[in-house]
């Protein structure tokens, strides 16, 4: 499914490549640049929001630091958790959202799988060659140039793409292509049509080669980006490892220009978290290492342009600084909402003995508040003498009414 949809996003951004294949004259090095430049416009108001989320988190950190605070020396569970609920509430009633910054996060993400299969295949995201067509050249080209290690990567197509874009290798490879054999499944000409002999599909494809503009992956006249370090050791080696500097050197610059929030401080203490410092830069070298440079370039880009927009953002909106009688005034303001929270507390207590004390005296006095209306019910009903008919006061009932038959019952002598 992630595929799928990484897949779809690949469809849309190579137009983009295309375009800025083309404004550099096939320069890759330039075009990735260009790329790059673009996708960091593109998101630029995202970061611009970001930002914001930043400035008004560090505007909220003395009524941080003030919970905090309270809770200073009380490690349980129970305190932790008052802790962080008091946290939340504050954030809530001040509407800051703590995931209003990671939507710029949760884009490019995307942006960077996607570019992975433009860079690993551009005879067909951005020389748009079709698939039957590709399979073809680069059958040929493995059988020109003893590459064998094609199959490992799944048919994608950098190293053909580089080979191509020198006319010499160019016209080799069409001299190459098998002159006899059958139409591969799919292979249809620019209108869509299936060819009907493999003759047609051949000169079609030898046309199309000729046709073509190749992107050029060297920089510099020396560097070729379509190689994979791990496959030519030598001082390409320098490229996983110029990559791992680059992004620790850009992540460690950038921290300075960014707001760290009291619970990020508090977590970089922790070895395991100055440990991951390293582990991501040494992921994208390893990375840098297995695949072809022009990947660690793009990674080089993106890393150096973030750590440059982070620091116009932060010119632009820049974040308060924390300080003492910030603190101190947001430490007497939560003690005077614990007081008057504390003293409603009380109040509404001593309302409620004060009331339960009123209506035990009027019970005892036998006096009816005013407005009172009695429940209906046995239970409820009071005798003339004020006293509730219970259980005993049936008893006596009983017993009256019993004296009164006997006395009925004697003899009016006995009188």
């Amino acid at each position: 499914m992630i595929s799928t949809l990484i897949g779809y996003l690949a469809e849309g951004l190579k137009y983009l490549m295309i375009f800025c294949d083309k404004i550099t004259g096939q320069r890759y090095w330039l075009s990735l640049l260009l790329f790059a430049l673009i996708i960091k416009l593109v998101l630029f108001p995202f970061g611009i929001k970001q930002q914001k989320s930043q400035q008004k988190l560090a505007k909220l950190r003395p009524k941080e630091e003030a919970i905090r605070r309270k809770y200073k020396g009380r490690e349980d569970q129970e305190a932790m958790r008052s802790m962080n609920e008091e946290i939340q509430l504050m954030y809530r009633e001040n509407k800051y959202s703590q995931f209003g910054g990671c939507l710029p996060m949760l884009i490019q993400m995307p942006v960077l799988f996607s570019l992975y299969y433009i860079i690993q295949n551009p005879l067909y995201y951005i020389c748009r060659f079709g698939k039957a067509q590709i399979e073809v050249i680069m059958e040929t080209f493995n059988r020109l140039t003893g590459y064998s290690g094609a199959s490992a990567y799944q048919n994608l197509t950098i190293k053909a793409t580089s080979y191509l874009s020198s006319g010499e290798n160019l016209n080799r490879l069409i001299d190459a292509l098998p002159v006899d054999g059958t139409v591969p499944t799919g292979a249809a000409d620019a209108a869509g049509k299936a060819f009907a002999d493999y003759g047609a599909f051949r000169a079609d494809l030898a046309s199309q080669l000729t046709g073509k503009a190749y992107p050029n992956f060297k920089m510099f006249g020396f560097i070729d980006l379509s190689v994979t370090p791990s496959e030519k050791f030598w001082w390409y080696i320098l490229v996983p490892l110029v990559t791992f500097a680059i992004l620790w050197g850009t992540a460690k610059l950038q921290k300075k220009f960014t707001y760290q929030p009291i619970s990020a401080e508090t977590q970089q203490k922790n070895p395991t978290m100055k440990m991951m410092e390293f582990a991501m830069p040494a992921i994208s070298a390893v990375f840098a290492y297995s695949l072809p440079s022009a990947l660690a370039l793009y990674w080089v880009y993106q890393n150096v342009l973030g750590f440059g927009q982070q620091v116009l953002l932060n010119k632009m909106f820049p974040t308060p600084k924390m300080t003492d009688a910030e603190i101190k005034e947001a430490l007497r303001e939560a003690d005077r909402q614990a007081y008057e929270a504390r003293k409603a507390e009380e109040k509404k207590k001593k309302s409620i003995h004060e009331e339960d004390r009123m209506m035990s005296e009027m019970n005892r006095k036998n006096i009816v508040p005013e407005g009172w209306v009695e429940p209906m019910g046995p239970s409820s009903h009071k005798s003339e003498g004020g006293e509730p008919k219970g259980k005993k006061s049936k008893a006596i009932g009983r017993a009256d009414m019993k004296n009164d038959k006997e006395e009925d019952g004697r003899d009016p002598s006995k009188k």
